[in-house]
């Protein structure tokens, strides 16, 4: 069962919370997805693909992507939690 909800966690609610809260931070820096795409030395496409749901991001690559976007990851993950709860 354990195996079943993993697998398929790229199409729950709690996974689009999380990306809504990715794109949020990225645009309360003010910043564009090819801008973001820079400063992690990634093409635009790939941020483009994090932010639709296309790609999955492993813990070190959340954290890393979090603080590039000057986001602290306790503090952030405590805003996912939350935006979880509320839905």
């Amino acid at each position: 069962m354990l195996n079943k909800r993993l697998t398929k966690s790229l199409y729950t609610k709690e996974w689009e919370v999380l990306l809504e809260l990715l794109r949020d931070l990225r645009e309360a820096q003010g910043w564009t997805q090819e801008q973001l795409a820079k400063k992690l030395g990634r093409p635009q496409s790939t941020v483009s693909k994090i932010e639709a749901g296309e790609r999955k991001l492993d813990v070190c690559q959340f954290v890393d992507y979090l603080r590039i976007l000057n986001a602290d990851p306790v503090a952030a993950m405590r805003r996912l939690m939350k935006a979880i709860q509320k839905r």
